[in-house]
């Protein structure tokens, strides 16, 4: 294998990255001057093959319109050497990003004033996508345990709800943003078999699947779907995996020809394609981009186990939700949550609302008594006020620093 290097610092603060944006950081923690470990990009350079893609593209000057006779089946590869899916290349689905597919599915798969399931916590984006479509949310909150910081699916609360809302789609995400779970293969089949007896479309935002860690295998809803009977849209994209979350390019799968034909019809409707620059850069990744990602995996879990011990050798009375998955992960706070909130109190304009509009009272916490910016848990819904989510995906020095800054925050609380 080819060694790569995560231990280089990249110089990211004139680079265009929002993560980096001074206005962005004070929006979640009121310090515009607060290091970012927040927003899902890491801080590493892409691989040199999408690198070499992209120098190749812009230097010869002329960007018209593209045609990928094989990129459908470089995914398709790809799927069978990560993950063992076998998915034919034909039916592989190109579009211009995540958000994008899932905002096109929640549309077709569903009509004004529908209910949508939606896993809880959960990425905010999906919360705007459906309220946007003029669809309801019907919340399904993951079981979480207070000793062993973990979060699982209640299946029998997801059965009640699908029972009683009547509705035709569950928005999935898996593994799952923020708790970084892995679903097992019995877990799956549980949701699946709701699914089918409830006739749920299940829409899979699969992003951070190829980034499961070591001991943990991710499993490709289409898999269980097809098994199970279920219509399942299941969506991965090479932007998390690969660092290249600027460039949006999406794969959706069908688990079925009718729907399959109803998504490629909506999207030729709509003219949606993904560009030419995204598209080099998923073939790229793709196709060369194997060994980078073993190696940043190997690194990731470091950065997790460095993390986990670090909080819990401290006595700061923070614990780290171990992520089986990416490199974004909750950080338990509820131990010293009542004395943020008293430092709130009364320190008011270090915690003013008004000028961190996308923050709450741990990530101003943490912006201004650690010089650390983290999403809030609200952002995530407004019953995970005690988290912060921390994203380790840069360096071990930068990891380490953090962590010393924000245990150091933590016990100063009175």
């Amino acid at each position: 294998m080819t060694m790569y290097d995560f231990s280089q610092e990249v110089d990211r603060t004139h680079s265009l990255s929002v993560k980096w944006n001074k206005d962005a950081i004070k929006s979640i923690c009121n310090n515009p001057k607060a290091l970012p470990f927040w927003v899902a990009d890491m801080d590493f350079q892409a691989p040199p093959t999408v690198i070499d893609i992209l120098k190749t593209q812009v230097e010869h000057g002329v960007l018209g319109y593209p045609v990928f006779e094989s990129l459908s089946g470089t995914f398709a590869s790809w799927a069978r050497r990560r993950h063992g899916w076998n998915v034919e290349s034909n039916s592989v689905i190109t579009s211009p990003g995540m958000l994008a597919s899932i905002a096109l599915l929640v549309e077709i798969q569903s009509n004004r004033g529908d209910s949508i399931i939606l896993p809880m916590p959960a990425y905010q984006p999906f919360v705007h996508i459906i309220k946007g479509l003029e669809r309801h949310v019907v919340q399904w909150p993951l079981s979480y345990d207070r000793e062993s910081h973990r979060f699982s699916l209640d299946i029998p609360l997801l059965e009640q709800l699908a029972r009683e809302k009547h509705t035709p789609v569950l928005l999935f995400c898996s593994p799952h943003n923020p708790t970084g779970r892995v679903f097992t293969q019995e877990e799956l089949d549980q949701v699946a078999k709701i699914a089918a007896r409830y006739s749920l479309t299940v829409i899979s935002d699969e992003i951070h699947a190829d980034l499961s860690l070591a001991g943990h295998t991710h499993i490709p809803f289409d898999v269980v779907a097809k098994r199970h009977g279920v219509q399942a849209v299941t969506c991965m994209a090479p932007s998390k995996t690969f660092n290249i979350a600027g460039e949006h390019f999406s794969v959706a799968v069908c688990s079925n020809d009718e729907l399959e034909k109803g998504v490629k019809r909506r999207m030729r409707a709509l003219h949606l394609a993904p560009d030419l620059l995204a598209s080099a850069s998923a073939f790229a990744a793709y196709e060369g981009g194997y060994e980078w990602l073993e190696a940043l995996r190997i690194h990731l879990a470091k950065q997790v186990d460095f993390i986990t011990s670090r909080l819990e050798d401290s006595g700061s009375r923070l614990h780290f939700v171990v992520p089986q998955a990416s490199f974004i992960g909750f950080i338990d706070c509820s131990e010293v949550f009542e004395a943020i909130r008293a430092d709130a109190k009364a320190n008011r304009d270090l915690y003013n609302p008004l000028t961190s509009v996308e923050g709450g009272l741990a990530s101003r916490f943490f912006g201004q008594r650690a010089g650390i910016a983290m999403n809030d848990g609200t952002w995530f819904g407004s019953d995970y006020r005690q988290f912060v989510r921390f994203n380790y995906g840069t360096t071990l020095q930068s990891v380490s620093h953090a962590m010393d800054a924000i245990v150091t925050a933590a016990e100063n609380l009175s």
